[in-house]
């Protein structure tokens, strides 16, 4: 188990850093190339949006050849795509080049957290998720820096690098056996399955706190500018929220194993609130500061216990984890774009506490249809609590 979850934290690792590693590029690229700031923003959008279009075909993948196949191939396109990226000085290659990498990432996304759900016992599912989760937080941590890095020594080495490494992790990947899951299951049956379950509540735990982080990533920096604050100050600010999310994650996702997937949820979307309301109504930079921190912390309370769950109530409705992780992605990615979206056009038109309150209502819904589930540990029939092992980790 132990080189499985090193693998799943090394390929969100990856996906996100290269995420990530865009925005410190983007002066350079917009001067170089002549793109106007409609063109930045496709530049930008076209990973996310790969990603969205990937998602159900990667969760369907992982339902047909396994999780650990779509996981390769996922390797295999951003070993591909990223460097095409890096030599590439036309910006139609360039969104190309980004929109692939994203709906590659979308299947390492899908295999890993489906491979992870399946191979960890139960009462440390939440645990194992968790602990991914957090490889992804520390690859946005990293992402900016390596922009910098490649800004400085040109972007053809550093995206090259990726071809590297996932030759790595595709060895290491071939030596894990794979997780057995509903076999080969029709997207027919796992679609009618899915609508007689409690999945797409557990779409909706997702969303919400996706939701949140698309809008926070609008209002913050908007906010804190308006009130004088330094680039430096508002990236401290992202990257002490990423540090609490980090440490966070792993410890509620072990808390959830044990109380159940409700109670820690519930309390990270009360904590959202608060801070996404405070970071909207007060105008102290002190404050903002500390908004944008404790959101981070309530969304690491939220989102482990959120994905983890969608897996538990796919494996008890005979759902293969492939759709469930399709799912999932679909959830996060569409909830942040609509949570970026949704704020930029409402602090526009009348200020930051109107998308905060939006944010605040939506959230509320969430954590009452969390209550529709219960509290509990996870109980889950006929799941192997003692799988994982096979791979001697």
């Amino acid at each position: 188990m132990r080189r499985l979850i090193f693998l799943a934290c090394a390929v969100v690792f990856l996906e996100v850093t290269f995420y990530a590693v865009l925005t410190p590029l983007l002066p350079s690229y917009k001067s170089d190339l002549h793109l106007s700031e409609a063109a930045v923003g496709v530049l930008v959008g076209a990973l996310a949006v790969g990603a969205l279009v990937a998602s159900i075909p990667a969760g369907w993948l992982v339902a047909r050849i396994g999780a650990r196949t779509t996981v390769i191939l996922g390797l295999v396109g951003m070993g591909i795509f990223s460097p095409l990226f890096g030599f590439s000085d036309d910006v139609v290659l360039l969104d190309l080049f980004r929109f692939l990498q994203g709906a590659s990432g979308a299947m390492l996304w899908a295999g890993a957290i489906a491979w992870v759900a399946l191979a960890a016992p139960t009462n440390r599912r939440g645990e194992m998720i968790g602990i991914v989760m957090a490889g992804a937080v520390v690859g946005e941590l990293c992402g900016a820096p390596l922009g910098a890095v490649a800004h400085a020594i040109g972007t053809e080495i550093v995206f090259s690098v990726v071809l590297l490494a996932a030759a790595v992790l595709i060895g290491l990947a071939l030596t894990i056996p794979d997780a057995i899951d509903v076999e080969a299951q029709p997207l027919a049956e796992a679609w009618h399955r899915i609508r007689h379950s409690d999945v797409p509540i557990g779409v909706l735990l997702i969303a919400a706190p996706a939701f949140a982080f698309g809008a926070v990533v609008v209002v913050a920096p908007l906010h804190m500018d308006d009130l004088g604050a330094s680039p430096f100050l508002i990236a401290a600010a992202f990257a002490a929220g990423a540090v609490v999310e980090s440490v966070v994650g792993p410890m509620i996702g072990r808390l959830s194993d044990r109380v159940g997937r409700t109670l820690p949820y519930r309390i990270g979307v009360v904590t959202i609130i608060v801070a996404i309301i405070a970071l909207g109504a007060f105008g102290l930079l002190e404050a903002l500061f500390a908004s944008v921190v404790l959101l981070a912390f309530g969304a690491g309370m939220a989102a482990t216990p959120a994905s983890t769950l969608i897996t538990d109530l796919a494996t008890a409705a005979g759902i293969n984890q492939g759709f469930a992780s399709g799912a999932s992605n679909v959830a996060w990615g569409g909830g942040q774009a609509l949570g970026s979206l949704t704020a930029g056009i409402l602090a526009g038109a009348s200020g930051y506490l109107l998308p905060c309150l939006v944010v605040a209502a939506f959230l509320g819904v969430a954590g009452t249809a969390a209550r529709s589930l219960g509290v509990g540990p996870p109980v889950i029939s006929g799941l192997n609590e003692e799988a994982g092992t096979a791979d001697g980790g």
